[in-house]
């Protein structure tokens, strides 16, 4: 776990994957020197392609040379000395481990921090650098909603709320441009 953990951690957050996602990846779904993996089966049924950045793949690439010299294309990028998938139980097991270590606070069941916590992070960022290079929203929103594997702009609208503390302006714009997609939410 020393080796995997900070590459599958690394993964989920820079590319905004489900644990599972990261989980279930093959060898032969990691292509290192092209930069890019193929996410298959997820949640929602649609295989997607992501690009990941040098600095990613040499991570990588360092723990396959140290992991992984024995596997096939079809062995599981992330496997147990058994050459099974891990759970995404034993994932959340160890990133609590880690808070504790560090001291940081887990609410308990739910209440976070949470390893899915990293792809709500990964998304806010995502969007919140698109519209500082200047992309327009009605373009940016329709992107992260594709990379991140959703059916619509609605189930993106979960991880953009995140945004308003943050970046005001943005969830304005936001606002603006989709008030009639996003209904509206009234708290009791």
């Amino acid at each position: 776990m020393r080796y995997i953990l900070p590459v599958v951690f690394r993964l989920i957050y820079a590319c905004g994957l489900r644990a599972n996602e990261a989980l279930s990846l093959k060898c032969g779904d990691v292509h290192l020197e092209e930069k890019y993996i193929i996410i298959r089966e997820p949640k929602n049924g649609h295989d997607r392609m992501l690009p990941i950045s040098s600095s990613l793949a040499n991570i990588c690439t360092l723990y396959e040379q140290r992991c992984l010299d024995r596997h096939s294309k079809g062995d599981y990028f992330f496997a147990q000395k058994n050459r099974r998938r891990y759970a995404a139980d034993t994932l959340y097991k160890w990133f609590r481990k880690i808070l504790w270590k560090a001291d940081i606070s887990h609410g308990g069941k739910g209440l976070g921090p949470r390893v899915h916590d990293l792809r709500h992070s990964f998304s806010v960022h995502s969007l919140e650098a698109m519209s500082r290079s200047g992309l327009d929203l009605y373009y940016s929103l329709p992107i992260l909603s594709q990379y991140l594997g959703h059916r619509s702009l609605e189930a993106t609208d979960a991880y953009v709320r995140l945004t308003l503390e943050m970046y005001p302006e943005l969830v304005g714009e936001i606002d603006n441009l989709c008030a009639y997609v996003f209904p509206e939410v009234k708290l009791q």
